[in-house]
């Protein structure tokens, strides 16, 4: 079963404010380094892979069987707002993503899962910052294997929703490179599709790069 809205909502406004104290610390806002941000300029946009372990939970749904992960996503990113919140904490933008998961379920039942998942991401941006956090939340398909054995009865059919949410952050290297860290909640059910459909919930960490296509100097 799909955790209700009830859940999700407040859980994704707590990592945003998670986020946005990060930036209270003066080291986030050096004006020496301006420049160094543009590319989170509006219409920006940048290829991001990170990788990582997920570790199944019992939250949400017990007596499901440990299943867990190493998961790889790549993802394209499209900022499509200017800076919102201006001399505040909490300035940044919005971005639009489009991932694709893969997954290898190296201890539980099956043995892969992979799909598509579409997220929406908030910026917190300060002029000159190098340090960039940032929170998102987002939803997808995919096709999973673990379905076949019928011993579990977490994930009943081959093709399951994965709703999701996670923080991150992006160190920046050079203009166009950055380092990132990410923390993610990651569910997986079939919204009672399939007889079988306790859920599967993960939390994890991923660690990857950001490249940052050019953007015209303004």
């Amino acid at each position: 079963m799909i955790p209700s809205k009830t859940v999700f909502i407040p859980f994704f406004f707590c990592i945003i404010a998670l986020c946005g104290s990060f930036l209270s610390t003066p080291a986030f806002a050096s004006e020496s380094e301006k420049g160094q941000t543009d590319a989170f300029a509006k219409d920006g946009v940048n290829l991001q892979l990170v990788t990582g372990s997920l570790f199944s939970s019992h939250i949400f749904a017990n007596g499901v069987k440990v299943t867990n992960a190493w998961q790889t996503d790549l993802r394209l990113g499209w900022i499509f707002t200017k800076p919102l919140l201006n001399e505040s904490l909490f300035r940044g933008n919005f971005q639009a993503i489009f991932e694709i998961a893969n997954a290898w379920i190296y201890k539980g039942p099956g043995n892969y899962y992979g799909g598509i998942t579409a997220l929406l991401r908030y910026n917190f941006v300060q002029p000159g910052a190098k340090l960039i956090p940032y929170a998102q939340i987002g939803a997808g398909v995919i096709y999973n294997d673990a379905y076949k054995d019928e011993t579990q009865n977490a994930i009943g059919q081959a093709f399951e929703f994965t709703p999701q949410a996670g923080i991150g952050l992006h160190y920046l290297l050079k203009e166009n490179w950055s380092i990132d860290f990410e923390g993610v909640y990651h569910h997986i059910s079939n919204a009672g599709l399939a007889r079988r459909n306790v859920g599967l919930n993960s939390f994890g960490g991923l660690i990857g790069v950001t490249y940052f296509f050019d953007q015209t100097r303004k």
